[in-house]
């Protein structure tokens, strides 16, 4: 009886909104995350090491692009911030949002999640719900949080709770947020998985294991990386037949059923999309079983930056001009449109590869002002069409919404699309004309 009091004191605590939230890793999950549990009455307590985001996040300053610096302020009122993990001891929801990146060499990077645990272990208190939501492979929660609790004499599932909860964040999504897209929740015992559903609410889903949570997550998105890649070989396809590619997937779209759109892209870039598949793919090669269409799908995503800088000079020669001389203007380097994230984007590669060329290549956002190429900052500048306006070709790598690409049209410049958004003008693009 007193081992189920640990369970119903807690849910009791969550349903009444009593529970003390701890949210460790403040990044684009872990914030949103803190916002959104402070936003519905819990007490937050948001941990980083990272000391800067710390100060910025206690000065109201947001550094995340759909964040306001309002909300940040308001959140601030009254909840916590800090770089001090002794503070989970007072916790009773312990949420673990820390990056899962790859090496380069595509192998995971765990040291992240590996330093989080071990301080969240270390701290651990009886009645505790402690969630993984780092996106990894499957025993990750079991390797990283059940076997050392375990091992320091918790009982998991009758005086501490422990369950992986894969984050469904995607930056930018205005639509989709986390109110409400659905929460896969998978606990190491049925009481965790329990706990794990009332804290998350109507948007829990509970699937048997913390195992099927984690390969939930990294199937969801391999998915995706797979369907793009193929996107990416049907653009060379129609290059070779000179075809549009763009519209040959909008007359497969007519399709009202079997059909998903997936468009090129340079590069599968994110967090998510261009890191998972390599975490899927580890992780079988340990398990001796081989993963044909992963690894195509790798090949061709690889193979997309000295593509599209072959085709751009392609185009130059088209028009008589030099590579060696050429002034080319990247439009757009971050990720994905509309944000600042710059992990994984295409940009820093691509600029190698036209620069093999001797293009001489400036690089134009309205999200940043920097990117590192091989370990150094380069200037990223804002939307300057008058600059713009002297280059021999734009080429642009991100369609965000704050560019004004009618007005390059209109001064006959030469473009080379990557996202098919002047398509309708007939005006050169990556993949056909």
């Amino acid at each position: 009886m007193k081992l189920m009091a640990e369970f119903l004191s807690l849910k009791e605590k969550i349903s009444s909104k009593k529970a003390k939230i701890a949210v460790v890793g403040l990044g684009y999950v872990g914030l949103p995350y803190a916002l959104h549990y402070s936003k519905h009455g819990f007490s937050v307590l948001g941990i980083d090491i990272a000391k800067e985001k710390i100060r910025k996040l206690q000065k109201g300053q947001s550094y995340i692009d759909n964040i306001s610096n309002q909300q940040i302020e308001t959140f601030n009122l009254h909840n916590q911030l800090s770089t001090d993990f002794q503070k989970i001891e007072n916790m009773d929801v312990v949420l673990i949002n820390v990056p899962t990146p790859i090496d380069n060499f595509n192998q995971p990077d765990m040291s992240f999640v590996q330093a989080a645990c071990q301080q969240v272990v270390a701290r651990a208190q009886v009645g505790q719900l402690i969630i993984l939501q780092s996106t990894s492979y499957p025993t990750t929660t079991k390797q990283y949080l059940v076997e050392p609790l375990e091992q320091a004499g918790w009982k998991i599932g009758k005086d501490i709770f422990v369950a992986f909860s894969p984050e469904r964040v995607d930056p930018g999504n205005r639509a989709y947020t986390v109110a409400n897209t659905p929460k896969l929740v998978g606990g190491y015992t049925p009481k965790c998985t329990q706990l794990a559903k009332v804290f998350f609410g109507k948007m829990a889903v509970a699937v048997s294991s913390m195992e099927v949570a984690e390969l939930a997550k990294l199937y969801e998105n391999t998915f995706r990386y797979v369907n793009i890649s193929f996107a990416d070989e049907l653009a060379k396809i129609c290059d070779t037949l000179n075809l549009d590619v763009f519209e040959v997937i909008e007359a497969a779209g007519t399709k009202p059923f079997g059909f998903m759109k997936f468009t090129p892209s340079v590069k599968v870039g994110g967090h998510c999309i261009g890191v998972d598949p390599h975490y899927l793919k580890w992780f079988m090669e340990g398990q001796k079983y081989a993963t044909p269409i992963i690894d195509a799908a790798v090949n061709v995503d690889e193979s997309m930056n000295k593509f599209t800088a072959t085709q751009v000079i392609k185009v130059l020669a088209q028009e008589h001009i030099p590579s060696f001389s050429a002034k080319i203007a990247v439009l757009g380097v971050t990720y994905k449109k509309n944000i600042s994230d710059l992990r994984e984007s295409a940009a820093p590669d691509l600029v190698k590869e036209l620069r093999d060329y001797g293009a001489q290549v400036t690089l134009h956002d309205p999200y940043v002002n920097s990117l590192e190429i091989d370990g150094q900052p380069e200037k990223v500048e804002n939307i300057d069409y008058l600059e713009l306006y002297q280059k021999d070709l734009v080429l642009i790598l991100t369609d965000h919404d704050q560019v004004d690409y009618q007005k390059l049209i209109d001064h006959n410049m030469l473009i080379f699309d990557t996202k098919g958004v002047t398509r309708t003008q007939h005006v050169p693009e990556l993949y056909g004309t």
